[in-house]
């Protein structure tokens, strides 16, 4: 039995409105407990003069599919991926999360039929908790669901899907694009009806949001809209948000989980939509209205990136722009996948312009728990970027001189908006820990030093109250770039420089508040025979069989 005492530091949690008080943590198995069940074999760390936070929480990132692998393959042969990044080796991941604190992160993108390759990769990344989304807004099997609208047979179907691949929720991702192999050519927008199917791309985005509603997953709807990057991706967002405010769609009450999400629609990376620099739409709809939510997308300016993507256009627009190696896949009855490399430059007007969104989305969202720290890993940036991101927010002047380094189009007046408004630390908690947990519905648990929650504990090396901030940013980076002890399940896996890559940690799963209809049984025999007669696969083959003591159910 594992007891740990956390004495005398100073809390910040945001999900049980303490900032900045002098407590006690204790947890036993794992546990954040009121009270020890007995007092012997009791761990007691003296935390006086420290800071006492959540474990960190990830919640868009791609580090675990075959996408991964193809990245690792395009590297090797680059000096500067290998000197960057070291081979992006699920040991290196690992490692760096918990550097900065993370104990949980999610792999955002996976399609049904590639789940084992992502389970496989979550099984040889240590410690850390994990979770993947399933993409299914191009999965032919639920052509019939999305063209007719029907709710509860496409629940069924997907529930059960989420069951057999071990899936924690759903991301829906340029619907239906893929038929570009076929005609070769890209739609205008989400309005166009496709040549090989008779719905709009619009209705696979709004019938899989009422089925993620009606399912009550843990997570809501992660979207990531087709076009960003261009002014496409900016119309189509806005063609989303008007469609999803005219389905006046109301969250399920929760009243068995107050820390729940409030939200329907998750917005992946936003910074990266509105490439005019103008947000004002954006935050508008996210101000005006609970159901939405989004995670920032920061760019980092590291000398190369990985991207791993299933966004033709994307793809599109850096193979004419970066003349890089380009791997792509057509994934059978599921959707597009491709990889490459890119650098983001400070000197490059788009990239500036995106680097200012997210600083604008953060500070200028009114709710701090509707919006979410990333950068999108490692497509944007990296893990080891956010104590400078970190000191970009809360410092109006650390963010002067940053942006002064940045495309002159950046002209003071333009951004006027975002200079003086500055995050506090209890903010910062919010955006990196609270609320990406709360999003992700596990807020019981994570992001959060209640009665009840997991014992994953970051303790610093300060006094976050002793500290004159934003004057003193520097010392408050400087313990933020390699966290003094990083606590899991109330076992010490990182204290200073040295790691403890033994626990493997969890692989959490949901399927939702599932229905029975009376054609149950025939409706997913429907499917396995779709599968028998169009599909290289048995739909059985999709069954994902693990280790039960390394799964945890949420919901």
């Amino acid at each position: 039995m594992i007891r740990l005492e956390i004495k005398n530091g100073l809390v910040f949690d945001p999900m049980n409105n303490i900032e900045g008080e002098i407590k006690d943590i204790l947890i036993e198995n794992g546990k954040i407990v009121e009270k020890f069940s007995a007092e012997t074999d009791v761990k007691i760390l003296n935390a006086k003069g420290k800071t006492i936070i959540p474990s960190a929480v990830e919640i868009h990132c791609h580090v675990a599919s075959q996408q991964t692998n193809w990245t690792r393959l395009l590297g090797s042969n680059n000096p500067s991926f290998m000197k960057y990044w070291q081979g992006l080796t699920l040991k290196k991941i690992a490692r760096d999360y918990l550097k900065h604190g993370y104990t949980f992160i999610t792999e955002a993108n996976v399609f049904p039929s590639l789940a084992k390759q992502t389970l496989f990769n979550f099984q040889h990344i240590p410690v850390l908790d994990k979770a993947f989304l399933l993409n299914v807004s191009n999965l032919w099997p639920l052509e019939l669901e999305f063209q007719k609208g029907k709710i509860e047979e496409m629940i069924i179907f997907l529930s059960d899907l989420l069951e057999k691949t071990r899936g924690f929720g759903f991301k829906a991702y340029n619907p239906f694009e893929n038929e570009n192999w076929n005609f070769n050519f890209l739609r205008e927008d989400l309005l166009k009806q496709g040549r090989l199917y008779n719905f709009r791309p619009i209705e696979v985005y709004l019938n899989l949001l009422q089925a993620n509603e009606r399912l009550n997953l843990p997570h809501s709807l992660h979207v990531h809209v087709e076009g960003y990057e261009t002014l496409t991706g900016k119309k189509n967002l806005n063609v989303l948000l008007d469609h999803v405010k005219s389905l006046a769609l109301e969250r399920k009450n929760n009243e068995s989980n107050e820390l729940a999400r409030d939200h329907l629609l998750h917005i992946a990376h936003g910074a990266l939509y509105n490439v005019d620099g103008d947000n004002s739409n954006l935050i508008n709809a996210v101000n005006q209205s609970q159901d939405l939510d989004l995670d920032l997308g920061m760019i980092g300016f590291n000398e190369i990136n990985p991207v791993m993507t299933s966004d033709r256009r994307l793809i599109n627009l850096l193979e004419k722009e970066n003349q890089m190696p380009v791997i792509k896949s057509a994934v059978e009855e599921e959707g597009d996948q491709f990889c490459t490399l890119r650098t983001f430059s400070k000197t490059t007007e788009l990239h500036s312009i995106f680097f200012v969104n997210a600083i604008d989305l953060a500070l200028n969202i009114q709710n701090k728990w509707q919006v979410q720290f990333s950068v999108n890993y490692p497509n944007h940036g990296d893990v080891n970027d956010i104590p400078t991101l970190i000191g970009i927010l809360m410092s109006a002047d650390v963010r002067k001189k940053f942006l002064e380094k940045l495309h002159p189009i950046l002209s003071e007046e333009k951004f006027s908006n975002i200079h003086d408004k500055e995050f506090n630390f209890n903010e910062i908690v919010i955006l990196t820990r609270a609320s990406p947990a709360k999003s992700l519905g596990i807020g019981k648990i994570k992001g959060n030093l209640g009665v009840g929650a997991d014992g994953d504990v970051n303790i610093l090396d300060i006094d976050v109250n002793e500290l004159n901030l934003p004057k003193e940013i520097n010392i408050l980076q400087k313990a933020l770039s390699s966290v003094h002890q990083v606590i899991k399940a109330g076992m010490i896996v990182k204290e200073q420089d040295n790691f403890n890559l033994t626990p493997q940690g969890h692989i959490f799963h949901a399927h939702g508040d599932r229905i029975e209809l009376k054609d149950t049984e025939l409706l997913m025999k429907a499917k396995k025979d779709y599968y028998k007669k169009y599909s290289s696969i048995f739909y059985e083959s999709l069954t994902c069989t693990l280790n039960p003591k390394i799964l945890r159910k949420i919901g």
